[in-house]
């Protein structure tokens, strides 16, 4: 009896105690600066204003008529903003087999700038919030240039900070259509799912509108079965499928998986999960071809 209640106990403090508290440290603490507007950079710091599901014309670059070629090779990966010491060991590695990255919690410092530069990588940041005079977001990495760009910027409903996402599309080599890539980090700190499905309604509907293979990458933060389920079933509805790990490392609150890839128009001929020191998040990669 003394058990039960002692899980009991634990299981409250998790599900209704512990947001509580997150509040309260937040209030009491210094809050990141959140950006005013839409903060879409890409590798040249040119600013894109464009909100999803609106497309804007990515700018002419250096290399930029290059075309993604199948099959091509995706990471996702939380990078806990650069926290650990060894990130940049460990994101070298798993770029070198990679033609894309989506990376959450990016800390856009000169030392990620300068890793962009030596690998060769376009890029676009969008911009959530602002500490210590460093901003942080989600990135979007590419071995060719995208061709069109928009993002979304949506606050959290207890603490205002927001999250961000970043849609980018890719002219395939010898293909007359193109790939979507969605990169979202979904919104935590909220009792039901509805502001998580809220915030990935404009990708449905840039999704709905593109012809072409889709990946819908990301930190969705589907901690529970409810925002698992709904984000699940919303996709599949719309013909998507969840890459899968025989060798599944990615991390998981309750039992529940918080980074997926979801595909629409490919087919997964690889798909990888391995376990880091380097982020509280592990890193998934998976290769694909047309299906």
């Amino acid at each position: 009896m003394k058990r039960n209640l002692t899980l009991l106990s634990t299981t409250m403090i998790m599900t209704v105690y512990l947001p509580v508290i997150i509040i309260l440290i937040a209030v009491l603490t210094i809050f990141p600066k959140s950006a005013q507007h839409l903060t879409l950079l890409d590798n040249k710091e040119r600013l894109y204003l464009q909100s999803c599901p609106e497309l804007a014309t990515v700018k002419a670059a250096f290399g930029s008529a290059k075309k993604l070629a199948l099959p091509f090779t995706l990471l996702n990966w939380n990078i806990y903003k650069q926290q650990h010491t060894n990130w940049q060991k460990a994101l070298q590695k798993w770029t070198q087999k990679s033609d894309l990255l989506t990376l959450q919690e990016i800390k856009y410092s000169p030392a990620f700038i300068n890793f962009s530069q030596i690998n060769s990588l376009f890029y676009f940041q969008n911009n959530a919030f602002q500490y210590q005079d460093v901003v942080y977001g989600v990135n979007t990495l590419s071995k060719v240039a995208p061709s069109y760009v928009c993002g979304t910027r949506y606050s959290e409903p207890w603490i205002s900070i927001p999250k961000t996402g970043i849609a980018t599309i890719y002219p395939l080599e010898n293909l007359p259509d193109s790939l979507l890539l969605i990169n979202i980090h979904g919104v935590n700190f909220t009792f039901t799912a509805a502001p998580l499905m809220e915030q990935i309604q404009p990708y449905l509907a840039l999704i709905k509108s593109h012809r072409g293979p889709v990946i819908f990458s990301g930190d969705f933060n589907t901690w529970s079965a409810q925002r698992l389920e709904q984000v699940a079933q919303t996709l599949l509805q719309a013909d998507f499928q969840d890459a899968l790990f025989a060798n599944d490392q990615r991390i998981t609150i309750f039992g529940q998986p918080l980074d997926h890839i979801y595909y629409r128009g490919l087919q997964v001929v690889k798909s990888e999960s391995w376990a880091t020191k380097t982020s509280d998040h592990n890193p998934q990669l998976v290769t694909f071809k047309l299906r």
